[in-house]
């Protein structure tokens, strides 16, 4: 890539982070297809939009933007994410098993668990929306009636994180011993022992390790 194409690409990655602030659908989509269009790749730009929903979830946290706002970034952003997916470079694995993702109570968004689904859909791993915004109570009955082989957890703040632990006590006290992967930069808050959690930096990195537990099941 030359250096002006360089230049004109960053100014796009700027342009999609500041439309997904302002939660333009149209624009979004418009801008995330240009730049796979061009030489950018998509994956880099599945991750500008990410990147760029941290600092939603950011602005959420000291109030700067309301759960309206919120959502309204979050719908633009997966326009954008749609009009990437042709272009998403994942190896098709076609491994046995299914993945329920889901979000819990205490997150501003579930972006990050959108696009999890899609990679493991483009990736040709069977998944399960597990649904977002869920009580501990109400994760476990889910896993508990839907019996996937590993569950994956997006997560953004400590206030999730400690559902997270209150849903893996319910599902031990169950005798339900399934794998979980959670990701985001709420794994942060999680004990470094976390029994049967497995905590992975972001959707790629969890995509990965649930390609890696389903084979050796």
């Amino acid at each position: 890539m030359t250096t002006n194409s360089q230049a004109s690409a960053d100014e796009q990655s700027k342009r999609l982070t500041e439309v997904i602030l302002k939660g333009d659908e149209i624009d979004a989509a418009k801008i995330a297809r240009e730049l796979a269009s061009g030489r950018t790749e998509a994956n880099d730009v599945v991750d500008t939009i990410s990147e760029t929903m941290n600092i939603v979830a950011d602005l959420h946290e000291v109030e700067r933007y309301t759960p309206e706002q919120v959502s309204s970034c979050e719908r633009a952003a997966e326009k954008a994410l749609d009009a990437l997916r042709p272009r998403l470079k994942l190896e098709p694995r076609r491994i046995p098993g299914r993945v329920m993702v889901a979000s819990l109570k205490g997150d501003p968004h579930a972006f990050d668990k959108t696009l999890l689904l899609t990679m493991l859909e483009v990736g040709g791993i069977s998944s399960l929306d597990g649904g977002e915004e869920l009580s501990p109570e109400e994760l476990a009955t889910k896993v508990s009636a839907l019996k996937p082989d590993v569950v994956a957890i997006s997560m953004l703040t400590s206030l999730a994180a400690k559902g997270l632990l209150e849903t893996r006590s319910r599902l031990e006290s169950s005798g339900i011993m399934t794998r979980i992967v959670v990701y985001g930069r709420g794994t942060g808050s999680l004990p470094e022992d976390s029994g049967t959690v497995v905590r992975e930096e972001d959707s790629l990195s969890a995509l990965s390790k649930i390609a890696e537990i389903l084979l050796a099941l």
